[in-house]
């Protein structure tokens, strides 16, 4: 009798998982810039902003009127060196960050830029300049 009643549970609890059906799974995205409800905008807002470790802002600090007025005064300068040297002419240029020699040898312009805190050495060559220096005299 143990036996029959055990095949007729075996029986139940096959047929009860034989007639479970599988559906389809959905994708239902949170985040509202794809595609997500925008009620849940503010939540996620707000949880990013809880886990967010930088307190500081972005550490960006303005430049004074002094140093603009520097950079802008090296920026003109080193225009100036560079429209004499394509002329003919010939300068230097030392800054708080590197120095500037311009060497025209004949037509070929040569700009010796070195790093002052690494001492790294920049040489860059143009040729084609017209010397308008020859000639005159």
């Amino acid at each position: 009798m143990k036996t029959i009643i055990r095949s007729v549970v075996a029986m139940g609890l096959f047929t009860a998982a034989g007639s479970t059906y599988a559906t389809q799974l959905i994708y239902t995205p949170v985040n509202p810039n794809f595609g997500g409800s925008y009620l849940n905008g503010s939540y996620l807002l707000s949880n990013a902003s809880a886990q967010n470790k930088h307190t500081g802002g972005s550490g960006y600090v303005p430049p004074t009127a002094l140093e603009r007025l520097a950079s802008s005064l090296e920026s003109r300068l080193m225009s100036q060196l560079f429209n004499d040297a394509a002329n003919g002419g010939e300068g230097y240029l030392k800054t708080d960050d590197f120095e500037i020699q311009v060497v025209n040898e004949d037509g070929a312009l040569l700009v010796h830029i070195t790093d002052v805190v690494t001492g790294e050495t920049t040489i860059i060559e143009v040729g084609g300049i017209i010397d308008n220096s020859i000639g005159e005299g």
